[in-house]
């Protein structure tokens, strides 16, 4: 009987103690590093725990081991004799702490985002990203259909596409409309801020001999092509811009009868509040959290807010601007199971050895 009383506590106490450690250890982890329950598989996150042991021996084991002792003292001054209550009791108890350790860390994000990430991504076979379709003799940004073929018979299958809108409320593939006035189409004396329809963006050929394309090209050569993904690049970050310009987008895909073409557009958002306001107009299976416009400087502890903030949101990609590239920022998003690009590097030996790093880049030439 004593044997069978002492396995009974032992067991009741076992399982507070482990109740109390997977509390303890889900509460250390999201204060130390956030919502982080993907990361606990990655490389960096347990050497990232092994350098932090000290501390996590003083927060969570201590706190642990000081929960059995009491337990224990617990035990010798309890009169009562029903273990088997307590022994239910407390495995109740340690059910209810994994369950909350669970909340705690995210433990749907988790199975979702391995779910998502087992299947093939655009990024897994492409991480190069050719900026504003490529280049065409040797002319950057020019969003030419010159340049999108070129770029796509030299094997590119993810291009950057600049995308704005025109007067009369269409997309048209273009920079920005003072660009377009001043340097495409060489006219120094015009009104920069002028903004065309569309017919006459499209009637006036970039640099004077290249095509200029619209949104009903764009998915239509999509369409042609479906091993051909467009990143999107579209400035505008007043949420009613947005809704504009994207609900215009999926208009046009659908007026070409081409709707399934926009699960190949992978839109870029500038800002958190993007997401849910282009997400409203149509359920794009891709994004990009691109940093430039929150004038992003390379600093930690942002990158570590934009990247949780990806992680809940089904977001795969950060991408940044190469001058504040350093490694710190590559371990922090691979902690979260994202992909890093940054742009626009041109540069071959700076190209390939951001490649060997598994970091992605942007850049002109294909």
């Amino acid at each position: 009987m004593k044997i069978r009383e002492w396995i009974s506590n032992a067991v009741w106490i076992l399982f507070l103690c482990a109740a109390a450690f997977m509390t303890a250890a889900a509460v250390w982890i999201r204060r130390t590093y956030g919502t982080l329950l993907f990361a606990t598989a990655n490389a960096s996150f347990r050497n990232g725990l092994q350098n932090k042991r000290t501390l996590f021996a003083k927060e969570v084991v201590l706190p642990t081991m000081a929960v059995g002792i009491i337990l224990g003292m617990v035990h010798v001054l309890w009169k009562k004799r029903n273990r088997r209550r307590i022994t239910c009791i407390a495995a109740a108890l340690m059910i209810l702490s994994l369950l909350g350790a669970m909340v705690t860390l995210d433990a749907g994000v988790y199975l979702a985002r391995v779910y998502r990430l087992g299947r093939e991504q655009w990024y897994d076979k492409n991480d190069v990203v050719i900026h504003a379709l490529g280049t065409v003799d040797g002319m950057t940004y020019t969003n030419a259909k010159e340049a999108l073929e070129d770029s796509y018979q030299n094997g590119k299958r993810v291009l950057e596409c600049d995308l704005i809108m025109t007067s009369d409320g269409q997309i048209a593939a273009c920079h920005d409309w003072e660009y377009w006035n001043r340097e495409i189409n060489n006219s120094s004396n015009v009104n920069t801020a002028y903004i065309p329809t569309l017919a006459e963006f499209m009637s006036c050929k970039i640099a004077g001999k290249y095509t200029p394309l619209s949104g009903d090209d764009i998915v239509l050569y999509m369409k042609e092509h479906p091993d051909l993904y467009i990143v999107t690049d579209t400035k505008y970050a007043e949420p009613e811009e947005i809704r504009a310009q994207f609900g215009a987008l999926v208009d046009t895909a659908g007026r070409n009868g081409c709707s399934g073409v926009l699960d190949r557009f992978v839109v870029q958002i500038y800002h958190s509040y993007m997401h849910g306001i282009v997400n409203e107009i149509y359920p794009f299976p891709h994004y990009i959290y691109t940093l430039y416009q929150e004038g992003f400087r390379g600093e930690e502890d942002r990158i570590q807010e934009y990247a949780e903030f990806c992680m809940l949101n089904k977001i795969d990609v950060i991408t940044m601007n190469a001058q504040y590239y350093h490694e710190e920022l590559a371990e922090i998003c691979s902690r979260y199971g994202l992909e890093l690009f940054v742009h626009t590097v041109n540069d071959k030996e700076e190209i390939a050895s951001y490649l060997d790093s598994g970091v992605g880049v942007y850049t002109d030439h294909p």
